[in-house]
């Protein structure tokens, strides 16, 4: 390429303010006020011809004018990126905070303070939300490390007197809810913060170094709170029976609430959760609504200000009450929902409760999920009182059902290294310690949003492929050692291979979750779907095949010939219910397999039969070709060993088949005048 740079340099010489107007050349000049005589050059023309001069891709940068002065530059008196900056007229002295008089404003105060708590669960920040109230404002802004320094710092006034309802009301009431609502932020963020969790993509965890009443347990604010209910049903409250009930209602579900979200795995398994008593009291509180008054006043952006935040001061959000109701309803529906997993039911009921939960629209809240990662394993137990490996092995003989001596308790015990069963033993072990890891990983992302699931299992199908290659040695090696007899399937002789298969079948399964969340997140395009329909047919054909030879397989026992039949523990045979239970699990997954098939056989002649209609076109894409789309789409499945990904030419080939003979029943419906 030319240097024009010469060009550039002679032209941006031209540029100096200080220049004198060349001859036959009328400057523009342009008098900014009136009031001042200073004016400036028109250098528009100047500068473009300077920039003429440049090469593609050639910088003109000043060597003094650093990354600290751009940045710098950027922030200072931008509304945008400088958090000190006041507006014209914008005052930064706080306004004195209004004391409500009327039971009614405290009413409409606990329920915007809801309203904020749920934008909060909604993915708003905490700075946006819950600490926008001034009233959370002042309970926190002196640090309290007690319950007794947890109180609003107000000045005395008329209407609030000590003693007096209006004193009370503020001062025991609403003290009382909003040291609650804050004990519940600490105690949900404590939750999410402790599982596997992604900053700001559907939750804010950030608490700008502010405490959430760290210090005080959660028994001494529950005291605190029916301190406040038996004030409101006392006699000393001199308000209607309708207020008092909207009071206590809400004081109520607040204690309920704090007490559900402050329990952990131990204590839902031993005690029955009142879940059920927080949906019921959030009825009363839906009826009550519209006794409240809203106080917009005691909510101000302005707190954002003492906040230790490197972003300046965003928009308070507060969702519409109605919508918080409806949230906070069913976040509680759903935490109850998710303490059915304690009754455990098998490792095949467990994956599909996990499947269906998660895949509800709208989708469960980050705190409901989170739970569900924590109930699921935590501490090293697995719901609450079982190993993972207890899990893991009814998976596998749920589906494949290994041979007898694999789950024998007696390889535990022998101790010798030439023992059968120890090395049996060993090699049991490494596949619970590997395929753990896998299996707990898999439940935990299932529990992740949509958009996270998708991304997270292209990256761990790589992981259970190379488990299956591992598996596949294990399985050759635990065929000599069992002494297994080979089985005649498609007149070809093989063997079980039981852990490789299990781990192959849910590799597959992933493998159709990607592309099932591609369609659920709108990846791809309609001109797409025909393309995509085949390839999940194509999976779900391999899987189709590979269940069927599982359940060639799925048989009662072992080789009569085993070295270890005549020492074999009872408690290792499997039962006839146990075969039973094998053989439903197979015919159950085959059947949903078949027909998940169908759909897609279906779904890719309507796509097939809209595109040859024209009805679904092809977009213009100048910057990309149906080679490297294909490439884009396949490349969480490039390095899979099995199944291989089908060459584009042939995939063309066959969605695009021209055999497919597409007819028209309603064309003469469409052609009519």
């Amino acid at each position: 390429m030319a240097n024009n740079s010469g060009g550039f340099n002679d032209a941006f010489a031209r540029l100096h303010v200080s220049e004198k107007p060349i001859e036959g050349k009328q400057i523009t000049t342009t008098t900014i006020s009136s009031h001042s005589p200073t004016s400036y050059r028109d250098v528009t023309q100047l500068f473009r011809q300077a920039c003429q001069g440049l090469d593609v891709g050639q910088l003109v940068k000043d060597p003094n004018f650093t990354l600290f002065e751009a940045v710098g530059a950027l922030e200072i008196m931008d509304p945008k990126m400088d958090s000190g900056l006041l507006k014209p007229g914008e005052d930064d002295t706080p306004s004195e905070l209004y004391q409500p008089v009327l039971p009614e404003e405290i009413i409409g105060i606990m329920d915007q303070l809801l309203s904020s708590e749920m934008s909060w669960h909604d993915g708003a920040a905490l700075s946006q939300t819950v600490f926008t109230c001034l009233y959370i404002d002042n309970l926190l802004s002196l640090n309290p490390s007690s319950l007794e320094e947890a109180k609003f710092n107000l000045p005395p006034s008329e209407t609030h007197q000590p003693g007096s309802p209006t004193y009370q009301l503020l001062h025991i009431v609403l003290r009382a809810y909003c040291v609650g609502l804050i004990k519940c932020c600490e105690r949900v963020n404590l939750q999410i913060l402790a599982e596997h969790t992604y900053e700001e993509e559907d939750f804010v965890t950030q608490t700008y170094n502010v405490s959430l009443l760290d210090f005080i347990t959660v028994a001494e604010i529950n005291k605190l709170l029916v301190s406040a209910i038996e004030y409101v049903d006392s006699t000393a409250a001199p308000w209607p029976n309708n207020i008092k009930m909207a009071l206590k209602a809400r004081l109520a579900f607040r204690k309920l609430f704090l007490t559900e979200l402050s329990r952990d795995v131990k204590e839902m398994v031993d005690k029955r959760s009142n879940w059920d008593g927080c949906i019921t009291l959030l009825s009363t509180i839906g009826i009550t609504r519209n006794l409240g008054i809203a106080v917009p006043s005691v909510f101000s952006i302005a707190v954002q200000r003492k906040l230790a935040s490197t972003v300046p001061p965003r928009p308070i959000v507060q969702i519409p009450f109605e919508e918080a109701f409806t949230i906070v309803s069913r976040l509680c529906k759903d935490a109850k929902e998710i303490l059915r997993v304690l009754t455990y039911s098998g490792a095949t009921n467990l994956m599909t409760f996990f499947l269906r939960f998660t895949a509800r629209k709208p989708q469960p809240s980050t705190y409901v999920r989170s739970l569900l990662q924590t109930l699921f394993f935590s501490n090293h137990v697995a719901l609450g009182r079982m190993q993972i490996s207890h899990i893991l092995l009814e998976d596998v003989k749920e589906l494949c059902l290994p041979a007898d001596d694999l789950f024998d308790p007696r390889n535990e015990l022998s101790e010798m290294p030439s023992d059968t069963r120890f090395q049996i033993h060993q090699r049991m072990k490494w596949f619970v310690e590997r395929a753990g890891n896998s299996y707990i990983t898999l439940y935990r992302t299932i529990c992740q949003n949509r958009s996270r699931l998708r991304r997270n299992l292209c990256h761990l199908i790589v992981d259970w492929d190379a488990l299956q290659i591992e598996c596949e040695e294990i399985d050759g090696e635990l065929q000599q050692l069992i002494k297994e007899e080979p089985v005649l399937h498609n007149d070809n002789i093989s063997y079980a291979f039981s852990l490789s298969s299990w781990v192959y079948h849910y590799k597959l399964r992933q493998m159709e979750w990607i592309i099932f969340l591609g369609f659920e997140l709108e990846v791809y395009l309609p001109h797409e779907f025909a393309g995509m329909y085949w390839y999940l047919q194509y999976f779900l054909r391999t899987r189709l095949q590979h269940l069927e030879r599982i359940r060639h397989f799925v048989h009662p026992g072992v080789a009569v010939d085993s070295p270890l039949a005549a020492t074999r523990s009872k408690e290792c045979i499997a039962s006839a219910q146990d075969i039973a239970n094998a053989q439903a699990t197979v015919n159950f997954t085959l059947l949903e397999a078949a027909a998940l098939q169908e759909l897609c056989s279906a779904m890719i002649f309507l796509y097939t039969a809209l595109a040859r209609l024209g009805l679904v076109k092809t977009p213009p894409q100048p910057y990309s070709t149906d080679v490297m789309r294909y490439e884009l789409r396949m490349k969480p499945f490039l390095t899979i060993g099995c199944p291989d990904v089908v060459p584009f030419e042939d995939f063309k080939a066959l969605v695009d088949n021209p055999d497919i003979e597409v007819r028209f029943s309603m064309k003469p419906y469409w052609s009519r005048e």
